[in-house]
């Protein structure tokens, strides 16, 4: 069974290195939806299911709510959102250094409602948005358990699911994160096979770019993403 784990940003028509416009977005979920898949979450695997896809967002930002929401709606389907807790209605903070920096808005607390509220998601992208590699052990574990618990508390759900940072994992981030959270995703390439891929090491499909309905289905239906994978260099 190969599930592909769609990974999208921010959706929205204004000029960001991260930005998918609407219309791009509506068109590649309008395919799906043709193509007879069907949404689920992460615990809602069935090896016995063709046609199984998960929706995720990094970061948070604003615009699902605006933009996001409504066509997902529309079609029937779910997604998963990855917060930054310490971040929760402020900016995209951790980009700032960047040549191409846009600051944007990230949900505050009632959009993450509406979210939630609407039948999505949530999982924790970490406390700071910090490159985790780089942290002590000590500071390390304060940041998994702080977002976590942060999340759980102020919106009332288990927090199973986690996405690195910049995408960045090292044996020791895996460790922690193998203490706290039950799946984990990345940002390598490849359709999702449970019985190969660590669950804790999820590959996903970047979507967030203007995408032909060829290359849609080339990245959603064949091998296209699957010979791009690369194992995460870590000894398991």
């Amino acid at each position: 069974m190969k599930i592909p784990v769609l990974v999208y940003h921010s959706v929205n028509n204004n000029k960001s290195h991260i930005n998918l416009e609407v219309i791009n977005f509506e068109k590649q979920i309008n395919f799906l939806k043709r193509r007879g898949f069907e949404t689920i979450s992460f615990d809602e695997i069935d090896n016995t299911k063709k046609k199984q896809i998960i929706i995720t967002f990094d970061d948070g930002y604003k615009d699902l709510c605006y933009f996001v929401l409504p066509i997902l709606k529309k079609y029937n389907y779910k997604a998963t959102c990855f917060l930054v807790s310490n971040l929760i209605g402020k900016q995209n903070s951790w980009d700032s250094l960047r040549d191409d920096y846009v600051s944007k808005e990230l949900m505050n607390t009632e959009n993450i409602n509406e979210w939630i509220n609407s039948g999505m998601n949530i999982g924790s992208h970490s406390h700071n948005h910090n490159d985790l590699t780089k942290l002590k052990k000590f500071d390390l574990e304060n940041d998994l358990e702080f977002s976590k618990k942060i999340l759980e508390d102020k919106f009332g759900q288990e927090i199973e699911n986690f996405c690195y940072p910049f995408g960045k994992v090292n044996k020791s981030v895996y460790e922690v994160v193998e203490k706290k959270f039950k799946r984990a995703v990345t940002i390598n390439r490849s359709r999702y096979e449970t019985n190969k891929h660590n669950f804790l090491l999820i590959p996903r499909i970047d979507m967030g770019k203007n995408l032909s309905i060829f290359k849609i289905f080339l990245k959603t239906e064949t091998f296209y993403e699957d010979i791009k994978f690369k194992q995460n260099e870590l000894y398991l």
